[in-house]
């Protein structure tokens, strides 16, 4: 009489665990560490809004030159952008515990439409992950 397998055989079993062994670690290496890669992201998207804002902000005062808030002086800090105060670009401050701001504007010298840049950093800096740069537009 024919008796019916009910079952793996160890063997089945052994070449099963070393295949996901070896897809395991394949694997691993891709999910490793993506947090760098996350901070870079956030980096560039805190600086496309302050960006975004730039823009903004400037086509409010070509349309109105009492609105909005003049971009004109030379010596314009980065940090007073994103500080969520009156002359700040951005209505909720930057925290400054997760990123540093850096950079200064001249706007008088290079005047109305001119351009400056602002880099966004994460706070404490890390090796190797890229900053965000934000493009500011001197108004008129």
């Amino acid at each position: 009489m024919f008796q019916t397998q009910k079952g793996f055989t160890l063997v089945e079993l052994v070449v099963v665990i070393v295949l996901l062994g070896i897809l395991g670690v394949t694997a691993l290496g891709r999910f490793q560490d993506l947090s760098g890669d996350a901070q870079a992201a956030a980096n560039t998207g805190v600086a496309s809004e302050l960006s975004s804002a730039s823009s903004i902000n400037y086509a409010a005062r070509v349309l109105d030159p009492t609105s909005a808030i003049a971009l004109t002086a030379n010596g314009i800090a980065c940090t007073s952008l994103v500080d969520g105060t009156a002359t700040s670009l951005l209505t909720v401050a930057l925290p400054t515990t997760d990123y540093t701001v850096t950079g200064t504007g001249a706007c008088t010298t290079n005047g109305p439409g001119s351009t400056f840049t602002c880099t966004i950093a994460e706070n404490p800096a890390v090796a190797g992950v890229a900053d965000g740069t934000a493009t500011i537009l001197c108004t008129p």
